[in-house]
């Protein structure tokens, strides 16, 4: 049983690696500073500063090697990424007819939620528990279960702990439950399946375990499991158990939550990239409090998560208030390895572009349209056809750029 989280995850064809987490880097003269990487490049790094939030371009040339080798690592891990992601695409018509939107409709009795009403506020009750299934100390196997939630977990954790890590998880999948998007996923009660999430004490076993250098957590889709340190959620030792740091930022990794609960048609190419990292993206940023998220009034977080640092600097895409954009048509066909080679900018422009389909265009026709015919099996520009509805990408472009423009966003595309 010792090794029961390791063989979890030994193979895997993809994940989604979210937020960077933050580092010290050491220059050739022995100065430290604490940064985030934003991007990697063949000879620099862009860092994110966390005493204040800027961003500098460093070369290879004024680090010190053991940060120079782990931003290689870094690099060939984004790399690993893209190639896996490519394979797992190869792989999806073939996953997609054992485990399609049917199949689940099927198997569990759902129904599609396409004209629900888009929700304003969307909450659990925080008292929401976490029951012990298996708390074993000898083999260091802890495992616990909340209505929705399978945790497993390598040390023994405090009731509030689990408390809180069962409300954030609970809604965050409540929250994808009620948008009328039809992720079927989102709807399969936990009494016939529940979502599972990997713990880990410290991020050198997180690391040790599978999780990819430089993240605060991820998703690996071929054996369903999101894999997240203890460091990342915001909690600390005390005692011989850990409790909540109130000190520390709570990362809750809604973004790797919704990617768990996405339909494999919405990964299909046409979606890849712009829509599914903007769909993650959105639940992501829409502001959470104590069980709920408060999707009427998104639009500033999700305004200021795109194109500065976030709210209090709390990360963010920092693509600027006016920016160049690629061509519409490439952008949303390009696959995901192209995706991810840019990917702090394309997850930006993909949450942006999200946004403004379901709370933009006159009415949500187009990206539900879009979505049914996804779910049909149709792919590429046969989808995204009906996404433009008649128009052309230059007057998709237009409306687009018209509609960010009066929010204060101007966006050029090429």
């Amino acid at each position: 049983m010792k090794h029961l989280i390791l063989s979890a995850i030994v193979t895997f064809a993809g994940l989604h690696a979210h937020e960077l987490s933050a580092r010290t880097f050491t220059d050739t003269q022995g100065r430290e500073i604490e940064a985030t990487v934003v991007e990697i490049d063949e000879d620099s790094a862009k860092l994110k500063l966390d005493s204040n939030g800027k961003t500098h371009d460093i070369p290879f040339t004024k680090l010190s090697q053991q940060d120079v080798d782990f931003l290689k690592a870094s690099m060939q891990a984004e790399a690993d990424e893209a190639e896996s992601a490519k394979q797992t695409s190869k792989k999806k018509s073939k996953k997609n007819k054992r485990k399609s939107t049917q199949d689940l409709i099927d198997e569990h009795g759902l129904k599609e939620n396409f004209d629900a009403p888009w929700p304003g506020i969307v909450s659990v009750s925080v008292s929401t528990e976490a029951s012990a299934v298996t708390e074993n100390k000898e083999e260091n196997i802890f495992i616990y279960h909340s209505p929705n939630y399978e945790f497993t977990c390598d040390v023994r954790l405090s009731k509030s702990v689990l408390t809180k890590f069962a409300v954030m998880f609970e809604a965050t999948r409540e929250l994808y439950r009620q948008l009328p998007i039809s992720s079927m996923k989102a709807h399969v009660p936990g009494e016939q399946h529940r979502n599972k999430i990997l713990l880990f004490e410290t991020k050198e076993s997180y690391l040790k375990n599978g999780g990819p250098i430089g993240s605060a957590g991820a998703y690996f889709p071929a054996k369903d499991a999101i894999l997240v340190p203890l460091t990342s959620l915001g909690v600390k030792k005390v005692g011989s158990s850990y409790m909540f740091d109130h000190d520390k930022s709570n990362k809750t990794l809604p973004h790797e939550i919704i990617h768990q609960l996405t339909d494999g048609e919405y990964y299909a190419s046409g979606a890849i990239g712009w829509f599914s990292e903007g769909m993650a993206d959105y639940c992501a940023t829409t502001p959470y409090r104590s069980g709920k998220f408060l999707v009427k009034t998104n639009a500033s977080a999700i305004k200021e998560y795109a194109t500065a640092y976030g709210k209090d600097n709390n990360g963010g895409r920092n693509m600027g208030t006016e920016f160049d954009a690629p061509d519409l048509k490439s952008y949303m066909t390009m696959s995901y390895g192209q995706f991810t080679q840019n990917g702090n900018f394309n997850y930006g422009l993909g949450l942006l572009i999200t946004y403004y389909f379901f709370h933009m265009e006159d009415d949500r026709s187009n990206i539900t349209a879009f979505l049914k015919a996804l779910k049909e099996g149709k792919e590429g520009d046969a989808a995204l056809e009906v996404l433009l509805n008649g128009r052309s990408y230059d007057e998709l472009e237009e409306q687009i750029t018209k509609k960010w423009r009066s929010k204060g966003v101007r966006i050029t595309f090429k």
